[in-house]
């Protein structure tokens, strides 16, 4: 069943935002629970999220990496990282 049938189901109230839903930004700073599954890496930002939202997020997203200290257990810079669809650095101090 999907995540949002799922919670209308218990009686939340859902909002569900798609690739052109206009504005998701002030949708998403209004929720109190965010569930992240748009198939794009890092797609929310920081300051999206209101303090104290609880977010979850799904995503996984293989992105060329670009940061030297990414290793393999060899040594070697890998060539991929794996991202969520949050930019987990920008969301995690809210």
């Amino acid at each position: 069943m999907p995540i949002c049938a799922l919670l209308q189901s218990m009686n939340g109230t859902v909002t569900c935002c798609h690739s052109r839903t206009k504005d998701t930004a002030e949708k998403c700073r209004n929720a109190d629970i965010i569930i992240a599954a748009v198939g794009k890496a890092e797609y929310v930002r920081g300051d999206w999220i209101k303090p104290g939202a609880v977010v979850i997020d799904v995503g996984i997203n293989r992105v060329e990496n670009k940061d030297p200290k990414e290793k393999t257990k060899s040594g070697k810079m890998k060539k991929y990282v794996m991202k969520g669809d949050v930019n987990f650095d920008e969301v995690r101090s809210r």
